[in-house]
């Protein structure tokens, strides 16, 4: 009984759908290349790479090597990374000569989707990472919303959310980048006024909120301010509210809310704007 080949496989077809990008398959050839002659992939979408999960890696590959081999494409000066970077960077670390790849042809947008989809598969992506990824290929390469999310397995109303993620304050940005804050819960910030998304991102990190309490947080700060309650006159402010009236000839309002409250002239046009002015001040026209 033969052992199947390890290998990207169904999961990664499914994941592509109808993506161009060719799949590994039990016919691709595995070589052990330099791993100095590989350069990083310039358009892999993760920006970070945890020196902890390098480190469990590192211990992993020392003792059970490379499991499942890196995908290059040939350029003209060695190889660059489609896939795998960690898998080269730990055997970079640990100094090791070659490393198990499988040699393809992809263009730079296939490049791009393939490293996206390589590192969703695994979860590795931080948000604004994947943001960045979608934003690229729209910009760049000219795909809507919905033919990113065919390509890379997502509904086009999820590419669109994570899009709008890019629309934050650096500061909830780097939140997210430190894991502070899941998507969920920037997703939950963009319902929010501009002016209380940094206070409420602050709020969610150092109390643990859950996304389903900020979104009632982003919804409620969203909605206008309930006016203080009225107290009624008593007869002296209605005497001093009618000589009000007489005095500027309009319609006066004293509204009074515990100790304080608020005088209102009201006007129906600019002159008598105007008039009204000349009178608070005390000019003559």
């Amino acid at each position: 009984m033969t052992t199947p080949k390890r290998g990207l496989g169904k999961g990664l077809a499914a994941l592509i759908g109808d993506s161009p990008i060719p799949v590994a398959t039990q016919h691709e050839i595995v070589r052990e290349i330099p791993v100095g002659e590989i350069t990083p992939n310039p358009f892999q979408p993760r920006r970070s790479f945890e020196q902890q999960k390098l480190d469990e890696l590192k211990r992993s590959i020392e003792e059970y090597g490379i499991l499942v081999p890196i995908i290059v494409r040939r350029r003209e000066h060695g190889y660059e990374l489609i896939a795998g970077e960690r898998r080269w960077r730990a055997c970079a670390a640990l100094a090791r000569a070659t490393i198990p790849a499988i040699v393809r042809a992809g263009n730079d947008r296939e490049t791009l989707e393939f490293a996206i989809v390589e590192n969703l598969q695994r979860e590795d992506l931080n948000p604004l990472e994947e943001a960045a990824g979608f934003a690229h290929l729209i910009e760049e390469y000219g795909l809507t919303q919905d033919e990113v999310g065919r390509r890379l397995g997502r509904s086009r109303p999820a590419v669109a959310n994570t899009l709008r993620l890019l629309a934050l304050p650096a500061s909830i940005k780097a939140m997210l980048v430190d894991r502070r804050l899941s998507a969920g819960h920037a997703r939950a910030l963009l319902s929010a006024p501009e002016n209380a998304r940094v206070a409420l991102a602050e709020r969610a990190s150092t109390e643990g909120l859950t996304v389903r309490t900020l979104e009632r947080l982003a919804a409620a700060s969203a909605l206008p301010p309930v006016p203080p309650k009225l107290h009624p006159l008593t007869a002296e402010e209605r005497d001093f509210e009618s000589r009000l009236r007489e005095r500027f000839g309009t319609r006066v309002i004293i509204a009074r809310s515990g100790k304080g409250g608020r005088i209102e002239f009201r006007f129906t046009s600019e002159d008598e704007l105007l008039r009204l002015g000349d009178l608070l001040l005390g000019e003559e026209r």
